[in-house]
């Protein structure tokens, strides 16, 4: 049985995946490691995205790219400030 969402602490990745589209479906702050946890809804083509990054094999748009890690260090600096 699949999990309705999976964890994610990789910041590249994460930047990765919300470029690529996939929604970020709840954020927070994890206090006994002092990291945010991102959560993905789970489906086979997140599965697919993440082979993809890891292979390198993924396709995107620099710009989106870059606009996109902002947001995603923005959202760890609130999950830190919490």
């Amino acid at each position: 049985m699949m999990k309705a969402n999976i964890k994610l602490t990789d910041k590249d990745l994460i930047t990765y995946l919300a470029a690529r589209g996939f929604e970020i479906v709840d954020t927070y702050k994890e206090a006994s490691k002092d990291r945010s946890i991102v959560l993905f809804k789970n489906s086979k083509e997140l599965d697919r995205a993440i082979l993809d990054y890891a292979n390198k094999r993924g396709d995107i748009n620099i710009a989106d790219y870059l606009a996109t890690e902002k947001r995603v260090k923005n959202l760890f600096y609130a999950n830190k400030m919490r």
